[in-house]
């Protein structure tokens, strides 16, 4: 039986940035307990949730508490959708994607999956990915970038789908981190305009889990696993509709379900991602929704009108149950009907438009279902594969790694060269600051011992005691001024330190995507190398295995021959003791070899190490002179593509004036012949009237 869960809404405010904290802004947000309180002026406006985190959480904490559990039932069967809803600015990226250091909810989940699937020993799963962004009602397959249309369609074994999406069949957590970070770039790269475009954008990275008992016969289950970063709900004074349907229409269905219309028809259709998204909201998921507001006071519209849809959420309500995979079942079903339906219009003389149209939908039907199956998947995602490498190719995806490498790398370098030259003037200054406050508690030290010794000997008058005393307070007060300098400026160095630090690591993270192959290729030729090492050990200990028990062999045997009484003459033992002796230096020999050839074997791995690195280098150099001339070529094909267009433009000019002035001077012509054909008849009709001969005009013209 369906499962009655009402919506989940969970409230962030982010922290403020470190440009942020610089200003001094003001902060008008504060979370207390389950409670975000939205501050206006003197007015204050408290909000519940299901669950609120201030600024200082850390995204790791809050999946372990909010998400990781949704994960697992979505590794039992049930869809659960994960929203990111508010105003642009308010950290629905940075919650959802998150940094190195501190992973988002998607990276998060797409780890755990892999980890809760590897304790399943007992069965065997599929994992689907595709990452869809929505536009201004315009759909973008994120990992695979083609030109095809895309609409969205329900069908009765796959729900909900955008047909036209590629899903990818992913087989362990650095694949679908892979295809994650890659859809991210992809959607970087598609923006034009980051500012406008990134506010209006949807996003909705899905994994699809189907799983099925090893070696049995049981129904296996699917589920669907949403995570969406949705548009940011301050449209800001757009007027087109299909901006506002895709800004909006998420806010528009919480209220028709949980809000001031709640009863009237669910605008589901009115937009995209509302559609793609109709079983999250009020049908078959467990949904959970953070509402994310920004710390900052000028914020406060845009917070509370986020807050305020949250509270419509927490009244919808979810049917939710067990997803069981009843493909062929549905296969079967369709064909009974398609069956049904053919003989109906084959029996008829007419038949009825409507049988032909719904026979034409269950066969479209019949081919998607056909199409669910595990051997059906895995050969669509090999095509969806080959059919990426083209589109992201013909996208000019390499021209944009190169664009951020080549432009990032020197903002970068000149960002970092700036803020380390801002953190010696600041270190500068600090020691400067330093001296002085460690100047001035040495003088105040001084005086208070010699007021300390003049109050003990009494020898001071009066006047001495009250300069001494004006003297140390005024050495106080002095003191204290420049106390709260140094601390401005250990502050301010803080600061630098904290930014530099972040551009370092965005550093590491630009260059990480031209590392790829090469670093893959080291590892692996290290794990061969390890591989060999330890083939060598164990042949090297077999061999010294069997040189033992040869040895012990032969020392049986000559305590055999002790025992029967064999003796040994001197010169047999002079030949034994020199035989051992020369063993025994053999020893040494090969012991010293033995540490030559660990000396050889580690400078060898240290050359090697150097050359990969010089190679690695080399490459990546490589890869930006021809990314560099890739450009260039570009640069020029884009110009001479204007110099043409422009030539082609003169001559299509030319070439119009020519005709206009042929056709005027045709006309002319035409004017012309039809006079001239006017007075030939004219003539003749003058000859046949003066019996065939010629006027005297005309014999004698002159």
């Amino acid at each position: 039986m369906p499962e009655s869960v009402s919506i989940k809404v969970v409230g962030r405010c982010r922290p403020l940035t470190a440009e942020e904290n610089k200003k001094g802004v003001k902060v008008g947000v504060s979370v207390s307990g389950d409670k975000v309180i939205v501050k206006s002026g003197k007015s204050e406006q408290s909000f519940s949730c299901d669950g609120a985190y201030p600024p200082e959480y850390r995204n790791s904490q809050i999946y372990k508490e909010r998400v990781e559990p949704l994960v697992h039932r979505a590794m039992e069967g049930y869809n659960v959708t994960v929203l990111a809803f508010g105003a642009g600015g308010s950290g629905k990226s940075m919650l959802m994607t998150g940094t190195d250091d501190d992973p988002g909810m998607i990276p998060s989940a797409n780890r755990s999956i892999f980890e809760i699937a590897s304790k399943q020993g007992g069965k065997d799963f599929m994992i689907s990915v595709s990452y869809v962004e929505i536009v201004d009602e315009k759909m973008t397959d994120l990992l695979n970038p083609h030109p095809n249309a895309m609409n969205i369609r329900q069908h009765p074994t796959k729900g909900i789908f955008v047909d036209g999406l590629s899903e990818i069949i992913v087989k362990s957590a650095d694949e679908i981190a892979q295809y994650f970070e890659q859809g991210t770039r992809a959607r970087k790269m598609g923006a034009t305009d980051m500012k406008s475009h990134r506010p209006r954008a949807n996003a909705v990275f899905t994994v699809v889990i189907e799983q099925r008992e090893k070696q049995s016969s049981k129904v296996g289950v699917r589920s669907v696993l949403h995570m969406v970063d949705c548009a940011g709900n301050n449209p800001g004074g757009i007027s087109d509709p299909e901006v506002l349907a895709g800004v909006q229409g998420l806010q528009n269905v919480l209220m028709a379900l949980g809000g001031p219309r709640k009863g009237s028809g669910v605008p589901y259709r009115d937009s995209k991602l509302t559609r793609y998204l109709q079983e999250s909201l009020g049908g078959n998921a467990i949904s959970l929704l953070f509402a994310l507001v920004s710390p900052l006071d000028k914020s406060h519209q845009e917070s509370t009108n986020t807050m305020q849809v949250a509270q419509f959420a927490k009244n919808v309500k979810n049917r939710v149950k067990l997803n069981l995979d009843e493909t062929n079942e549905v296969i079967a079903e369709l064909r009974e009907e398609i069956g049904k339906l053919r003989d109906k219009i084959a029996s008829t003389s007419e038949p009825n438009k409507e049988d032909v149209l719904k026979l034409e939908d269950l066969v479209k039907d019949l081919q998607i279902a056909k199409k669910q199956t595990w051997d059906e998947k895995q050969r669509a995602s090999g095509r969806f594969e080959e059919e990426r490498k083209v589109n992201l190719a013909n996208k000019g995806i390499l021209e944009w790694v190169t664009d951020n490498v080549k432009k990032g790398s020197k903002e970068l370098q000149e960002k970092v060269q700036m803020l380390q030259k801002e953190k010696d003037q600041v270190m500068a200054a600090y020691k400067e600051k330093r001296a002085i406050v460690d100047q001035l508690k040495a003088e105040l030290q001084n005086k208070i011992a010699q007021y300390s010794k003049f109050a003990e000997k009494g020898k001071a008058s009066e006047a001495e005691n009250k300069a001494l005393v004006t003297a140390i307070h005024k050495l106080k007060e002095q003191l204290k001024q420049e106390t709260e300098k140094l601390k401005t400026l250990k502050q301010q160095l803080v600061e630098v330190q904290e930014r530099q630090q972040l551009e370092k690591e965005g550093a590491k993270a630009q260059m990480a995507s031209m590392k790829g192959s090469a670093e893959l290729r080291q590892k692996v030729e290290l794990e061969e190398r390890k591989k060999l090492e330890e083939s060598n050990k164990s042949l090297v200990a077999e061999e010294l295995e069997r040189t033992r028990l040869d040895i012990d062999a032969e020392r049986a045997e000559i305590q055999m021959r002790a025992a029967e009484g064999k003796k040994y003459s001197t010169k047999e033992g002079e030949e034994l003791e020199i035989k051992v002796a020369e063993m025994k230096a053999e020893k040494s020999v090969v012991t010293l070899q033995l540490q030559c050839i660990q000396q050889e074997k580690a400078r060898l791995a240290k050359e090697l190490e150097e050359i990969h690195k010089l190679h690695k280098d080399e490459m990546e150099l490589q890869q930006l002179q021809h990314y560099q001339t890739f450009r260039n070529y570009r640069e020029m094909f884009e110009e001479q593509k204007v110099a043409i267009e422009q030539r082609y433009r003169h001559l299509l000019d030319d070439s119009i004036q020519d005709a206009v002035f042929l056709s005027a001077r045709n006309n002319e012509l035409v004017l012309e012949n039809q006079e001239l054909r006017q007075q030939i008849n004219e003539m003749k009709d003058v000859v046949t009237k003066l019996g065939g001969r010629l006027p005297s005009s005309v014999e004698n013209p002159l």
